[in-house]
């Protein structure tokens, strides 16, 4: 077996089931991981402050990896270890484009995400789970109107998410965005758009955190879906993907496990770490 030290764990289609719930086995495998040794550093695109609310329950984790790999925390010190901005000049030039749609906008900067008063209300209208709603905004800095926060140049943005009414507005607003200097947006779901600095991504923060404690790639198993796991799976020693993954994520994985909703992460500990469920 490899000598795997931290398990990286993507949480939306991951660790959370569809209803954004975290399953009593997959609790319990994480949970004796953790009491094992390993390090559980979950590695999420949602804001830490979010990522600390949803695993508030999980004893034992001292450092998580936020906003696609744009920030990394010390949860114990409740300090950032590291965190990635994108260029004002840049960032004020993807909020102008954006403000010419309809459309959901969240600004993650330092351990929280930023939204607008009417956010829940939009992502309500245009069908989104209620249940996946209500978690993502619960901890949100809200403002009545982010147009007075992006006018601070001292702003340091490290991702937008951005959700759309349409596919058609996704995509236009997409190739417009693509158009600027190392702008290189992603899409996790139809009508979701996400941007960090340049290329980094969720690999750009687990190298961090590993330079921090001296680890390597070796030493890492990342867990995940989706796009924003690609990089982080391509560089980890040992890659899981999610059985509910597309064809083009399994395509990167040493070992694919079952669905988010048939614990397949308890799985992955289990048969790869023998982890036994107690």
């Amino acid at each position: 077996m490899k000598d795997i030290k931290l398990i990286a764990i993507d949480l939306d289609g991951t660790w959370l089931r569809s209803d954004c719930s975290i399953s009593k086995k997959t609790k319990k495998a994480v949970i004796q991981a953790i009491e094992a040794g390993y390090l559980v550093v979950p590695t999420t695109g949602r804001s830490y402050r979010n990522a600390r609310v949803v695993l508030s329950d999980i004893p034992g984790l001292r450092y998580f990896i936020n906003a696609n790999g744009a920030t990394v925390a010390d949860a114990e010190k409740e300090q950032m270890i590291y965190a990635e901005a994108i260029p004002y000049e840049i960032s004020s030039k993807v909020f102008a484009y954006a403000r010419e749609y309809d459309c959901f906008l969240e600004l993650y900067e330092a351990f929280d995400a930023h939204a607008e008063l009417t956010g829940k209300e939009y992502l309500t209208g245009i069908g989104l789970s209620k249940d996946y709603i209500e978690q993502l905004m619960s901890t949100n800095l809200i403002h009545e109107s982010l147009d007075a926060f992006m006018q601070d140049p001292q702003r340091k943005i490290s991702k937008f998410h951005i959700v759309c009414g349409s596919e058609s507005v996704k995509d236009e607003l997409k190739g417009k965005i693509a158009s600027l200097e190392n702008c290189y947006p992603i899409s996790v779901f139809n009508l979701n758009i996400e941007l960090v600095n340049g290329l980094w991504g969720k690999a750009g923060g687990l190298q961090k955190l590993a330079e921090h404690l001296g680890l390597s790639a070796e030493n890492i198993m990342a867990i995940g879906d989706s796009n924003n796991d690609l990089d982080m799976l391509r560089w980890a020693g040992t890659s899981v993907v999610m059985g509910n993954a597309p064809d083009r994520v399994k395509e990167l994985a040493d070992y694919v496990t079952a669905e988010n909703d048939q614990d397949g992460v308890a799985k992955a500990l289990e048969e790869i770490l023998n982890i036994r469920i107690s």
